[in-house]
């Protein structure tokens, strides 16, 4: 119980490497379900198709007969999630919750999965089913609290989460996921110099081994760059994004968002954004994720590479040809939200506008965090800003930055409304 103990606080808590922590439990040992089932889950917390095999790997022992009801509907979220049908996996985690409320493994993932999904307002419907179920002097209730603080920033009570941010550190003070829920707090209450002033004062807590090191020095850049601060911000850019960025896709992600928010301030990129465009082409798997191929997108057209930008909108229109939900997020979010970065790099301001307007009701479907979503939110408000200047802007953008040959994109924007989410049948787990 030692070795799966540990490796759970660390996967909850994003800190150190909860596989290292295993790496001793194999087959005929007394806990090697529970790590199987936890080596799963970290494959589906990384929300990227590489770690597909490890996921595959683990979840083979479902097949024994020994295996608990509990694991056993861990294996079948996870099998779920394997097979492309993300709401299903999201709602067996929630249904696992439903039978064991204290379950903080299966609490993590439903999060994680509609996360991905873009469901923000189920983010705080799951944690708030189970917070009754616990006692709260339980230090692992830090976990709960922690996730309920990040769920209620991303639904706009800026307030609440802070409190419950807090409390969650006064559990366990060493938790990056905490600091990182506190920092959302920060971000939805504007308050971008008491932001900063927290990310280094708990420099400690998330700078050491953590899979949200970068991310959470991400939010430091951000709040930073509200205030002016160029100098940290480029640091951090160049220090830990862009080499995180060549091996992981969210990291580029990050990159991207960061270098966007200097280049409006008129910061020269100074070959940054090539790097990060390749960083993407290396990484990324088109289709898997609307939230990834967005930035992946601004980052090819940013970089003036037709190239790149034309690979990744082949391989996202030969996913939209599919019947999944992959494929209707690339239908009705992916190829639109590309067609309207594509104007505006091309200064078509008006075009633009118009197209980010129509992509702005199902944007939050591409995944991701209000915060990592509000890029493509503020390009439609500037490219409406522009379009009012009556065309002196398009011109004096045209003559600077050439337009670009044409990307064909086949699909048409549709109509995908928020409320019209396709839930799978979710089969009964015993």
């Amino acid at each position: 119980m030692q070795a799966t103990s540990r490796a759970l606080d660390h996967l909850l808590r994003a800190a150190g490497d909860p596989v290292a922590d295993l790496r001793d439990i194999g087959a005929g040992h007394p806990e090697f379900k529970r790590a199987q089932a936890i080596r799963a889950a970290t494959g589906v917390l990384a929300k990227v198709p590489d770690v597909f095999p490890a996921i595959a790997q683990a979840v083979r022992v479902g097949d024994d007969a020994a295996v608990s009801p509990r694991i056993r509907a861990h294996f079948a979220a996870a099998e779920a999630w394997l097979a492309g049908n993300p709401i299903l996996a999201a709602e067996s985690y929630a249904l696992i919750l439903s039978k064991w409320p204290r379950d903080l493994l299966a609490l993590r993932l439903a999060q994680s999965c509609y996360f991905f999904l873009g469901w923000h307002d189920r983010l705080c419907a799951v944690v708030d089913a189970v917070v009754p179920a616990w006692p709260r002097d339980r230090r692992a209730f830090g976990f709960v609290l922690a996730m309920a603080s990040f769920a209620r920033a991303e639904n706009g009570d800026a307030a609440q989460a802070e409190a419950l941010g807090r409390e969650a550190l006064a559990h366990d003070p060493a938790c990056p996921f905490g600091v990182h829920a506190v920092a959302h707090a920060f971000v939805e209450s504007r308050r971008h110099r008491e932001g900063a002033q927290w990310m280094r004062d708990q420099r400690r807590q998330w700078a050491r081994e953590s899979r949200m090191r970068t991310h959470n020095a991400w939010h430091l850049a951000m709040f930073d760059a509200e205030l002016g601060n160029v100098a940290s911000v480029l640091g951090i850019l160049d220090t830990w994004l862009l080499p995180a960025s060549a091996q992981s896709p969210l990291e580029a992600c990050d990159a991207a968002a960061l270098l966007w928010r200097l280049t409006t301030d008129g910061v020269g990129d100074a070959g940054r954004w090539d790097k990060i465009s390749a960083a993407f082409e290396r990484t990324t798997t088109p289709g898997f994720w609307p939230y990834v191929d967005l930035h992946a997108a601004l980052a090819h057209l940013t970089a003036r590479n037709l190239p790149r930008a034309q690979r990744l909108v082949q391989a996202i229109e030969r996913c939209a040809e599919g019947d999944n939900y992959a494929a209707l997020r690339a239908r009705f979010i992916t190829l639109p939200g590309v067609q309207a970065l594509r104007a505006w790099s091309d200064g078509r301001f008006g075009e633009a506008a118009e197209l980010f307007e129509r992509l702005q009701p199902v944007l939050a479907g591409a995944g991701g965090s209000r915060v990592q979503l509000e890029i493509f939110k503020s390009i439609g408000r500037e490219a409406a800003r522009r379009q009012r200047g009556q065309g002196e802007t398009h011109r004096t953008r045209s003559s600077r930055t050439p337009a670009l040959p044409a990307i064909s994109v086949t699909s048409r924007a549709g109509v995908f409304p928020a409320s019209a989410r396709p839930r799978a049948a979710v089969r009964t787990l015993s």
